[in-house]
């Protein structure tokens, strides 16, 4: 005998299609941008090849015409890069959109039964989110720089490899982040997130290279790592978010409208400016600023943050052995915390397609 599927079984494998059905829809979105801007760059590159071939025909100064050919020819090798990247970005989709086109119409033709469910839907259904996992955290994306350079009418978050790898000792890849539209605007880099999900947990117990390497998985729990963080929100200025949630699953945040990290030479010092007046939780982090990054592996309570030289007070730690930040509420530890980072001057109007600038050679 058959074992038939209750409705509301049924209705929910319906609104999973749906919701694959609007993916793919955002996915052909995002293939018509990158070929708009591989049709840009396409135009670019021919118009300095042209530059370069008129250079040819002219007759001025020996220095200053192999000069202006190495810088022609330097944009047009980048451009043609860019452009390569794009391509394989655009095939890489399109495989994935096949794949899913096929197993959502396999779903549909499926033969139904008598109280109206499909006989073939549950095993199509999980291909259908694999595929859409794999889409969900592998977002490639390499011409652009970060997370605020996405498109801010898509609000995917997830994992986006931008530009190209650059890998530090340990193959953690600068460029790989993890963007989210927290908020209105443009997507934030988170650069910590921590639960007490037993699916998610991470030994944040680490030492100095770790912390400054960066460790766990970008898709769960994880620090993104210090020299990354350094090297993001040293020369531009950031804001920093910290969301929170206790126990009973009430949420939290702070931001402030500076955030900053020194160099490994000084400690990577915080540098955080004032508390956001519409923040939904009391202050705990302008206690630590300009203080030095500490790890103490023999003490869970004062590793992986920003403390004084004895590490005998603290008004938070997200990285702690316990999830603290003081005053919300009276509760002393939390079930969990993310820390987003985004540029304080910048808005979805700022980001523009064009990667190159003629005049600027």
């Amino acid at each position: 005998m058959c074992n038939y599927s209750l409705p509301f079984e049924v209705e929910a494998k319906r609104v999973n299609l749906a919701s694959i059905d609007r993916k793919l829809t955002l996915i052909r979105r995002a293939q018509d941008e990158q070929q708009r801007k591989l049709i840009t760059m396409e135009f670019k590159l021919n118009y300095v090849l042209s530059k370069m071939i008129h250079l040819t025909h002219v007759k001025p100064n020996k220095e200053e015409l192999s000069l202006s050919l190495e810088q022609w020819q330097s944009n047009s090798n980048k451009l043609e890069q860019q452009i390569n990247k794009l391509q394989l970005s655009l095939e890489r989709r399109d495989e994935h959109d096949k794949k899913l086109e096929e197993l959502l119409a396999s779903s549909q033709l499926s033969p139904q039964l008598e109280d109206g469910s499909n006989a073939k839907l549950e095993m199509p259904m999980k291909q259908i989110s694999n595929e859409s996992k794999l889409l969900d955290h592998e977002y490639m994306h390499p011409a652009k720089a970060g997370c605020f350079e996405l498109n801010v009418e898509q609000r995917i978050d997830g994992v986006y490899k931008f530009l190209e790898p650059e890998l530090n000792e340990l193959q953690r890849d600068f460029n790989e982040r993890y963007c989210a539209f927290a908020t209105d605007g443009v997507a934030w880099t988170v650069i910590q997130r921590r639960s007490s999900n037993n699916n998610n947990w991470e030994n944040f117990n680490r030492g100095w290279d770790e912390y400054r390497t960066g460790f766990g998985n970008l898709s769960k729990d994880f620090w993104f790592g210090n020299e990354f963080i350094h090297k993001i929100a040293y020369r531009d200025d950031y804001i920093l978010r910290i969301e929170l949630e206790d126990h009973n699953g009430l949420n939290a945040w702070a931001e402030y409208g500076l955030f900053r990290l020194d160099s490994e030479s000084f400690n990577y010092q915080l540098v955080i400016g004032e508390l956001n007046e519409n923040s939904t939780t009391p202050d705990a982090l302008t206690y630590h600023n300009r203080m030095d990054f500490r790890v103490t592996v023999d003490d869970e309570a004062c590793a992986g943050w920003w403390l004084d030289d004895r590490c005998l007070e603290s008004k938070s730690n997200l990285n702690g052995q316990r999830i603290i930040w003081n005053n919300w509420h009276n509760e002393y530890s939390l079930n969990a915390s993310r820390m987003l980072i985004r540029p304080l001057n910048i808005s979805p109007a700022d980001i523009t397609d064009d990667s190159y600038d003629e005049d600027s050679s």
